[in-house]
């Protein structure tokens, strides 16, 4: 019989009790997915448990659906505590480091890494674009060198993607109507392809050949900017120049682009950037910090005493205009507001001197979307607004309406504007602040600009069909006609101006005096003389169309009619004559940024405008009569040749002053060259010889600035036109028997 198992005395119970505690084994709350897996003991050591350190396993802890009690250990908390703590100790210091560069700097450094940034305040709608990484300098290099970006090599063809797709080089096509420019000059260069006998004239040069055909210019978008390529400036969109600096640009700005285009009230801007600079602009709206920096570009364009040389004052106004992107480019988009119709102005502004014609076009259509959208057009918004108010936000829409007409009539586009949208917005003339006693001028001549931009509406709308569309036969009546009553209304209007602001001519002391109210005067006359050559510009086309005709079907009564219109082109040529005397009177005895001229691509403009007007008529004096007009010859020359003097003065290594003087001169050197006889200009035609290359080997200009020359080009000729001719004007070369050579650099 089996022993049975003795039960243990009390005396052993007591003693195993109080004996040395045995091994137990350690509970834990999850084992790893490895030993959960095999079915074996984990001890649930982390990162690794040591089954899984033993055997080489990724040890890895995944709760399952179930588990509703998940013991962590203290010390893998801890050790999260510890980390976390790690982190905000290090977001702590990097605040700091941003906070020491909230305030602009004011040492003398002038390494554009030294640059101060702006923190946007919370109240800003959005972040701002995330700029370029700066790479940091290494150790022992030398400071005052930032990369902010690196050009990469790009194919010539384009740059294939992920999918094996290529994009190649866009190109844009521009429209330009009948008041441009680009469309006169068309009409002079099939008219001396008529003269020249040149194979690829068109049998008739009437309106319909020649003016009812659709100009599209097909414009290469460049690859780099420009004005060269990205400088040190270019940093975050909140950095910021010295307070000297920006106190410098604001009053440069307020003296000049802020006198003739008045919507920006320099009080509100000056205490919301002296609020920011006592606050280290810790706090600024993103709006207007934009704005801030537009006006900085425009300023820094024209600022020849900071330096003479054009391609350095890009450089700086083009990191302005960046840093103005940044912040508001696409805030324009979905934003409205005043400061943002401001922005924009400023953007458009400052695209019109930068070649930048597309970029002005394609933001003057947000600029006008925006100001409707804010009820700038309308009264019923403004009764609750204070006097100042009120008068800035009806200023607003008058310049957007006086610049409407200016490019309409630049780029022959229909305006978008209409006269009816005016009514009861016209400025207060002689308005001022009720603290300040002093004359309003740049309200004044706001005002009295407003009236002749209505004038100039008038013109489009009745002399170039609103740009709209060419007629199949001209009138030359119905032009004559409406020559006349425009005429009249512009002189009207130069008799009512108030005596501050009454035109000058060229023998005036107003011209040499550099004072605030004469430079006003100065512009305004040139303002006078652009619009009477628009009014009068259409008879003159009439004219050269009539002499340089290669048919004869001309009956009496329009050889009648021509007559009086070649009397009444005189008008335009005497305000183009007087154009160029009065600007070459102020440049000569002045070229700095001081003189009456005002902003320097308007004056270019001005004088370029005036210039093709000499051309045509050196063109109808040489070639438009049987007999040569030697007196006008002489005297078209002599203009040309002030028109040069200005060009070279108006500002130094500017690329878009030298392809204006560059096609002025090329113009009137085929305008003024003799007649060629047509075996002699078809063997030339025909010969594909040196004449291309010994052109090439004389033109000293440098091939770096040839660019910005062919940008102009293409916007300014047809390459139609060219298509029987041995060169085209764009291509830099020779032209039929020496009509077109090398040129010297101008400046």
């Amino acid at each position: 019989m089996p022993e049975q198992p003795r039960k243990p005395s009390d005396q052993e119970q007591d003693q195993s009790e109080t004996g040395p505690p045995t091994n137990k084994r350690r509970r834990i709350g999850l084992a790893c997915n490895a030993c959960r897996s095999r079915k074996s003991r984990c001890d649930g050591q982390r990162p690794s448990c040591s089954s899984c350190l033993s055997l080489g396993f990724d040890c890895m802890y995944e709760p399952g659906d179930s588990a509703t009690n998940v013991i962590v250990r203290k010390d893998y908390v801890s050790d999260l505590e510890q980390r976390v703590s790690s982190v905000e100790h290090n977001l702590q210091r990097l605040n700091d480091v941003l906070k020491g560069h909230l305030s602009p700097c004011n040492n003398t450094n002038t390494s554009p890494c030294q640059h101060g940034n702006i923190n946007v305040g919370h109240s800003m709608p959005s972040p701002a674009p995330t700029a370029p990484a700066k790479a940091s300098a290494p150790s022992g290099a030398g400071t005052g060198t930032c990369a902010t970006s690196l050009e990469e090599p790009q194919d010539e063809e384009g740059i294939p993607n992920g999918m094996a797709m290529t994009f190649v080089e866009e190109k844009t096509s521009a429209f330009y109507g009948e008041a441009s420019n680009i469309n006169f000059t068309q009409l002079l260069l099939r008219a001396i392809a008529a003269v020249h006998h040149s194979p690829g004239a068109p049998s008739a040069l009437d309106r319909a050949s020649v003016l009812g055909e659709s100009v599209v210019a097909s414009i290469s978008q460049s690859k780099g900017s420009l004005g060269g390529s990205a400088t040190p400036l270019d940093s975050l969109p909140t950095a910021l120049p010295s307070v000297e600096e920006m106190d410098t640009l604001l009053d440069l700005y307020f003296d000049t682009a802020g006198v003739v285009f008045p919507f920006i009230h320099e009080e509100t801007m000056r205490s919301t950037y002296n609020e920011c600079r006592l606050n280290g602009f810790t706090r600024a709206r993103r709006t207007w910090l934009g704005t801030l920096n537009m006006v900085f570009a425009m300023a820094s364009n024209f600022d020849r005493d900071y330096t003479t040389s054009s391609k350095k004052r890009f450089e700086r106004s083009n990191a302005f205009y960046k840093r103005a992107l940044g912040l508001c480019n696409e805030l324009s988009k979905r934003v409205i507001s005043l400061e943002i119709v401001h922005y924009l102005i400023l953007v458009v502004l400052h695209c019109q001197g930068t070649s930048r014609s597309v970029q002005a076009w394609n933001n003057y259509g947000l600029v006008i979307r925006s100001a409707m959208a804010l009820g700038l057009h309308t009264e019923s918004t403004e009764r609750s607004l204070d006097p100042v108010q009120k008068e800035y936000r009806r200023r607003t829409w008058v310049v957007i309406y006086c610049l409407d007409k200016v490019l309409s009539t630049a780029v022959g586009r229909p305006a978008s504007i209409p006269d009816e949208q005016m009514t009861r917005r016209e400025p207060a003339s002689g308005w001022s602040p009720p603290t300040s006693g002093a004359a309003d001028l740049p309200g004044d001549f706001l005002a009295v600009s407003f009236r002749m931009y209505q004038v100039m509406n008038k013109s489009l709308v009745i002399q170039y069909g609103a740009n709209l569309d060419h007629d199949a036969a001209p009138d030359e009546m119905a032009h004559l006609k409406a020559s006349g009553e425009l005429r009249k209304q512009l002189r009207l209007w130069a008799a009512n101006l108030p005596p501050h602001l009454q035109l000058c001519d060229v023998e005036s002391d107003v011209l040499s005096q550099n004072t605030k109210a004469n430079r006003l005067r100065v512009i305004l006359t040139m303002r006078y003389h652009n619009l009477s050559i628009l009014i009068h510009k259409p008879l003159l086309s009439a004219t050269i169309r009539h002499l340089f005709r290669q048919d004869d079907t001309a009956n009496e009564s329009s050889s009648y009619l021509i007559q009086l219109a070649m009397a009444e082109a005189h008008e335009c040529v005497r305000s183009a004559q007087l154009t160029i005397d009065i600007v070459h009177s102020v440049i000569s005895v002045d070229s700095t940024s001081k003189n009456n001229l005002g902003v320097w691509y308007f004056t270019l403009y001005y004088v370029f405008t005036a210039s093709l007007v000499i051309c045509g008529r050196l063109l109808w004096a040489q070639h438009g009569d049987t007999v040569v007009d030697e007196a006008s010859v002489s005297h078209m020359k002599f203009l040309l040749s002030k028109a040069e003097a200005i060009f070279l003065n108006l500002d130094h290594e500017n690329s878009l002053v030298l392809s204006c003087l560059e096609y002025i001169r090329r113009l009137s050197r085929m305008c003024g060259k003799k007649e060629i006889a047509p075996d002699a200009a078809s063997a030339i035609m025909h010969d594909n010889g040196s004449s291309s290359t010994g052109s090439a080997d004389a033109m000293s200009f440098n091939l770096d600035n040839m660019d910005p020359f062919q940008l102009f080009a293409s916007e300014m000729f047809d390459p139609a036109i060219f298509e029987h001719f041995h060169q085209s004007p764009v291509d830099g070369m020779s032209f039929v028997n020496g009509l077109w050579e090398g040129f010297p650099c101008g400046g």
